[in-house]
């Protein structure tokens, strides 16, 4: 029974790709992640939602209130003057999927500013974790300091802002304020027990601001080491190559008028991989070779696919092969693999049909292929010219079952 292919098409499995680790920005305020969080008790001033802005290099974050839906260009106005008036235009920004982010508006808004749109996908959502973190610590806070009656939010936020700043990150094991400003925050006890700060001159102040880019970089690419380390522990390597026969997931193709999903596939194919395309972080996608029926974009990320795996050996090794079906009923040629001839009977061609196996393979005569497939037997010919035509022997013929495929006629052939 393991040799039936309905019973080779994987079930659901919960078997995860290793992910790698996104890039350290290599300066201050060249990347940042931003994201919005919401709705809350609208305010006196009409906001009801937090724009979280992070730098990607400091952790240095400020949470702008906004209106939760707002739309693209107030959005605009709020990042403008909430970051880039203080901090500049960055290179990069991470962002979600929102309609907004995608908008034209902002896509050409953001050309102008000179900067690039890296949204996170579908696939790895966990792209935008960074300011996905940051709202979590935010409401942490807020719950803390706001009145019962939660209208105090806003005012609340430079707080929470402060606190976030100030406290030592994981990541860069410093505050975000001493790595963004070169010397952590004065608190009001040091004016109660003040600390001896010598005197530095530029250079030195220079020094350090260099100092603790190294360390904070350093720091990072340390801790990204062991949370990828700890995130592959249960992960496997990408088990896909090109050539490999995979299974695509049936939820990435559409689906026709009255057919029910759940009474289809849970997988289609299997087919062959071309070539990987794409180093998303996320793991990679791969171009995969799809039936010419199926319109379909024949790109699909490693974790819609499945590894097809062979068997060892075959019960029935007359059967056909479980082909995909045919509109009209009709298989067609898609080309000729060779040719025999025995004795006086005529020449016969192996050939292969579109969308099969070669398991499928059959014997035609010249007969049925120049009423069926004559472009294809005038190519074969066109290439084997000047090519002797192989002669078996009697002794090594080999009884062959008669061809059972329905072949489309010649258009305008008359039987």
């Amino acid at each position: 029974m393991r040799g039936l292919p309905t019973l080779q098409i994987p079930q659901p499995s919960s078997i995860r790709i290793q992910r790698v680790a996104t890039p350290v920005p290599l300066r201050r305020r060249e990347a940042i992640a931003m994201d919005i969080t919401g709705p809350f008790p609208k305010h006196k001033t009409g906001v009801d939602g937090i724009l979280t802005v992070v730098d990607l290099l400091t952790k240095f974050a400020m949470f702008l209130p906004c209106r939760y839906h707002a739309k693209a260009p107030e959005l605009a106005e709020v990042l403008y003057a909430g970051w880039i008036r203080t901090k500049g235009y960055p290179k990069e920004i991470v962002c979600d999927c929102d309609t907004r982010f995608m908008s034209d508006f902002w896509l050409a808004l953001i050309k102008r500013w000179g900067s690039s749109l890296k949204p996170s996908s579908t696939r790895h959502p966990q792209t935008d974790g960074q300011t996905e973190r940051a709202h979590q610590t935010t409401q942490v806070l807020l719950r803390t300091l706001i009145r019962p009656d939660q209208k105090d939010w806003v005012e609340r936020l430079l707080d929470v802002e402060l606190a976030y700043n100030s406290s030592i990150h994981p990541a860069i094991r410093m505050s975000p304020f001493e790595f963004e400003h070169g010397s952590p925050v004065t608190s009001p006890l040091d004016t109660i027990t003040p600390r001896t700060v010598e005197r530095d001159d530029h250079l030195l102040f220079l020094r350090r601001m260099q100092e603790l880019l190294v360390k904070a970089r350093d720091q990072m690419a340390k801790t990204q080491q062991r949370m990828s380390q700890q995130a592959n522990r249960q992960r496997l390597p990408c088990p896909f190559c090109a050539g490999d026969l995979v299974w695509v997931s049936a939820a990435e193709f559409s689906l026709e008028q009255d057919i029910s999903r759940k009474l289809l596939p849970k997988w289609m194919g299997p087919w062959p991989i071309v070539t990987p395309a794409g180093d998303a972080h996320e793991g990679p996608s791969f171009t995969i070779q799809l039936p010419g029926h199926l319109p379909v974009y024949p790109v699909f990320h490693c974790s819609k696919l499945a590894l097809y795996t062979p068997t060892e050996h075959d019960d029935f090794p007359r059967r056909r092969t479980q082909d995909p079906p045919s509109m009209d009923g009709f298989q067609e040629v898609s080309y000729i693999i060779s040719q025999r001839r025995y004795g006086n009977k005529p020449t016969e061609y192996l050939v292969h049909f579109a969308y099969c196996t070669h398991r499928a393979d059959r014997w035609l005569t010249r007969a049925e292929l120049q009423a069926t497939a004559p472009d294809v037997l005038a190519r074969y010919e066109r290439k084997m010219q000047g090519k002797p035509v192989s002669s078996v022997p009697r002794r090594a013929r080999v009884q062959v079952p008669p061809s059972d495929r329905r072949l489309r006629p010649r258009p305008g052939l008359t039987s």
